[in-house]
């Protein structure tokens, strides 16, 4: 089936929310909730420090959710991780902070994690010219189709044309799909550290190359 590669925008937040949570089904963010993916999502679309594409099935609708029924992957990136976040609570405070504080009152063993994510930039703050690949991933009856792959290279070549010399994400250093869908695109990891208790790892991607071929996996 094909597909097409657009930007992402605020319209598309509630499907990339639903993919998010079905490829990291048991990740921090998620656990916040689908009020506080939707409300990520739709200020990452509108945010002048975040962009990124979504892939568009251009077949069949059968089966897909309304109001976002093509979106069947969604990636998105920054040239800066810790203006991201200013920016968002600056714009969409109340809409991230309270299904956060929900989901801490549900589940106090989350408050820690709350904290050490608002450190994270500065944690994996990258040298100069850097950027960061925030979230990809597919639809789970839409992967094997190039679709990661096709999103990956988007993202790239943007970075590219912002002048970033380099785009790097962090990984789960036990998730080896997508460890192996980086490796397989060009990218290397530099470097690991903790993370809510958990070892990752820093994948970089020269962006002076073009980087490798194959499919996608769900990934962070």
């Amino acid at each position: 089936m094909s597909f097409e590669i657009r930007p992402l925008a605020p319209e598309h937040a509630v499907v990339a929310a639903a993919i998010h949570a079905e490829g990291q089904e048991h990740t921090f963010l998620t656990s916040l909730g689908q009020a506080f993916l939707r409300a990520l999502y739709a200020g990452m679309a509108s945010s002048a420090h975040c962009f990124g594409y979504v892939a568009l099935d251009v077949g069949s609708h059968v089966g897909l959710p309304q109001g976002g029924q093509q979106v069947i992957g969604v990636v998105t990136g920054t040239v800066d991780s810790g203006a991201v976040f200013k920016d968002l609570i600056l714009r969409r405070g109340l809409r991230l902070i309270l299904p956060v504080a929900g989901a801490m009152l549900r589940h106090p063993s989350l408050v820690p994690k709350v904290f050490k994510t608002a450190l994270y930039p500065a944690q994996t703050k990258g040298s100069a010219g850097e950027a960061e690949l925030l979230f990809i991933g597919t639809r789970a009856d839409r992967r094997s189709e190039g679709v990661g792959r096709a999103l990956f290279h988007a993202l790239a070549e943007e970075m590219r044309r912002r002048g970033m010399r380099a785009m790097g994400l962090t990984v789960d250093d036990e998730n080896e799909s997508a460890k192996r869908f980086y490796l397989r695109n060009g990218m290397w990891p530099a470097y690991t550290f903790a993370l809510y208790g958990r070892r990752m790892q820093w994948f970089v991607l020269p962006l002076t190359n073009e980087g490798g071929t194959d499919d996608e996996c769900s990934v962070s």
